[in-house]
């Protein structure tokens, strides 16, 4: 099974730039961004990326849409209304250079969510969720809505055993994207989580972390059992995207690239030089 890399690894670079890199390293499928400074609204033509994609051999069979500024489970009806139009607008790009799947943030931070506005955010959330559902369907692009950390931004479905019942009367095109460093830090077994989502399982976010923070690091570096749940993904036959989705930066991009490229090729049996930190 082909394992990704999400471009979000050089998230500092341009896309064309970030892309050249990606296919340097012998990277032949990614995620492509749907956030600054890579794939949004105006700032390239569908075309210009589609041609970047080809040229490179490289394969994008999902997307991440736009997530850093909408919020669709906010009370604010305005607010939300804007955030359909840009997460649409981001779906839309996507679709066109042919990217088939796109994964989506359910839930945004909100200053004002506690757990006793929780049922008016979860409605706002389903609400959002059923309208993107169907630009979705219009435009021909599937959905894999993400589960997302609940330390240090409390929010609904940060939990498959929420998010999934939430999706169950939604249209065949609509599904789940897995994190597993989400669920860890929000207190739940990525194994366990995964057994949630199981058939409505679209996409997975493969990183590693510390149990503490968000830390997008290179699998096998952190606590997570990846064994058992890899073994379980074949069981299930998963075949949807595995996207690696760790952190770089301009002092160790080369570093970690080359560590992706290699945990990637060989299917997860890989271990981390201790030497080298996450």
């Amino acid at each position: 099974m082909a394992y990704g890399i999400s471009s979000s690894i050089l998230s500092h670079l341009p896309l064309e730039q970030a892309l050249r890199r990606l296919a340097a390293e012998g990277i032949e499928q990614i995620e492509i961004l749907g956030e600054p400074p890579h794939f949004t609204a105006g700032a390239y033509e569908p075309s210009v990326v589609r041609g970047w994609l080809d040229e490179l051999g490289l394969k994008a069979p999902v997307g991440h849409a736009l997530f850093s500024a909408p919020n669709l489970a906010t009370l604010d009806e305005s607010e939300r209304s804007q955030a359909i139009n840009d997460v649409a607008a981001s779906l839309e790009l996507l679709a066109a250079i042919g990217t088939g799947l796109a994964v989506v943030h359910p839930t945004g931070y909100a200053a004002d969510y506690d757990e006793d506005n929780r049922p008016a955010f979860v409605a706002q959330a389903r609400q959002s969720m059923f309208q993107l559902a169907s630009v979705a369907g219009d435009i021909g692009i599937r959905l894999a809505w993400e589960n997302l950390p609940h330390r240090g931004t409390l929010r609904p479905f940060h939990d498959m055993s929420e998010l999934r019942p939430a999706i169950d009367d939604m249209p065949d095109h609509v599904g789940l994207c897995l994190d597993t460093t989400h669920a860890l830090i929000a207190g739940h077994d990525p194994l366990g989580q995964l057994n949630i989502a199981a058939d409505r399982l679209f996409a997975l976010h493969l990183h590693d972390s510390d149990g503490e923070g968000d830390c997008h690091w290179v699998p096998g570096r952190g606590i997570i059992d990846w064994q058992p749940f890899i073994r379980r993904l074949d069981e299930l036959e998963f075949a949807g995207p595995r996207t690696i989705e760790v952190a770089a930066c301009e002092g160790n991009e080369d570093r970690v690239l080359g560590e992706v490229a290699r945990v990637a090729a060989s299917q997860f049996e890989w271990t981390p030089d201790p030497e080298s930190p996450g």
